[in-house]
């Protein structure tokens, strides 16, 4: 349980730290940087509320609900493993969009 929360905390701060990285450099100056920082803290301060709570009432769930196809207490962590599978593939989309979007305003001009 220790080596999993271990892993737990060491993502989540792989994925702050570049999540801000990523703010900062791709805000367009120090006003709008400083103002979408302030977003990302306020968006993580409230998810740090949020999801424990929903994490207990889908732990509820999962146990007293037997036609479930996950094992009792597991539905919190297979719905998170789902999303993260879901999302993993969004920073290629992106990269793709934007090199799409260079790429027109080049034949465009």
């Amino acid at each position: 349980h220790t080596l999993l929360y271990m892993l737990n905390r060491g993502g989540a701060s792989i994925a702050d730290t570049s999540t801000a990285t990523l703010v900062a450099r791709l805000s367009s100056d120090k006003e709008t940087r400083s103002k979408n920082l302030a977003l990302l803290t306020s968006t993580r301060a409230a998810s740090r509320i949020i999801t424990p709570l929903l994490s207990s009432k889908l732990f509820e769930l999962s146990c007293r609900s037997r036609g479930l196809v996950v094992p009792c207490g597991s539905l919190p962590f297979v719905i998170a493993a789902g999303l993260a599978t879901a999302v993993a593939p969004l920073p290629t989309l992106l990269k793709r969009a934007e090199k799409r979007a260079e790429s027109k305003e080049q034949k465009d001009s």
